[in-house]
Order: structure tokens, then sequence, then C-alpha cells
């Protein structure tokens, strides 16, 4: 459990397919690996495209398993996560608007250490224009990261 404030820093991601949401993730995630554990939170599962994409991109193949090994891109469960499970998260969240509004109010009250988060917004989808979702956070995620 946090046993003092903390400052999370949140994040959004505008896309516009699967392939897009994830040629964006991609840098971030990897660069996310080295200090924190990944977790991410999707409606949709993304490992098929994710496993397209992989073979598609110049990564190192040790980069590409740490990527496979992030359980959740098929729709890992937030009950299924607790106190113990990790020292400092990255936590993606991928869905419609009642969904992340779901995982972030989970996330709030579990009280983990959570050092970034990132709402993913399908642009497709999305009822309100994306100069309102910009600022609500701190920065946008796009293919050179941050």
């Amino acid at each position: 459990m946090i046993t003092k404030e903390q400052k999370i820093n949140k994040y959004c991601c505008l896309y516009v397919s699967n392939f897009h949401l994830e040629m964006i993730l991609l840098p971030f995630i990897k660069n996310r690996l080295k200090n924190s554990k990944v977790l991410i939170f999707t409606q949709n599962n993304l490992l098929e495209t994710l496993n397209i994409l992989l073979t598609k991109i110049n990564l190192s193949n040790e980069n590409k398993k740490n990527i496979l090994k992030i359980e959740s891109w098929s729709n890992k469960k937030i009950d299924k996560i607790d106190d113990e499970d990790i020292n400092e998260f990255t936590i993606i969240i991928n869905g419609d608007k009642e969904y992340r509004d779901r995982i972030n109010d989970k996330i709030e009250k579990l009280k983990i250490n959570v050092k970034n988060i990132v709402d993913c917004y399908d642009v497709n989808e999305c009822r309100i224009q994306s100069y309102e979702i910009r600022n609500k956070y701190k920065g946008i995620l796009n293919t050179e990261s941050i």
C-alpha cells in the first residue's frame, strides 16, 4: 500500500486502429519496462495484432519477448491485482469511457504504487473533441513516446 502521497503522471493516447495504438504504445512500454511493471487493461484482445506488428518492426528479440510477457494484452481483470503484486506500476487503459472510468476508480481504491497511467481513446468512437481530452493530461503519447 502507499504510505505517502505520490505523484501519478497521467497521459492520453489517441488512436485510429489497434495497429496504430500498438505502434504508439510500444516505445512508451519499452522505456517503462526498465523501471516498472506495465499492466494493460483493455476491452479488446490486442494479442493478435500485436503479434503481427512485432514481426514487422525493428526491435531486439529481447525487447519483443519482454513486451509479449505483459500478460494483459488480452483483457486482464482489475480484480486480480492486489497490493502485494508490484512495487511500481505503469498502467495502460484501453476501452470506452465507462471501462476507463471503472478501471481508474478501481486503481484509485487499491492504493497501489502507480507511477504512470495512460488512458487510450479510439478517435472513431469518442464523442468529445480531442483538444478537450488532451487538456486533462500531462502529455500525449505518439510514436516517439511522449
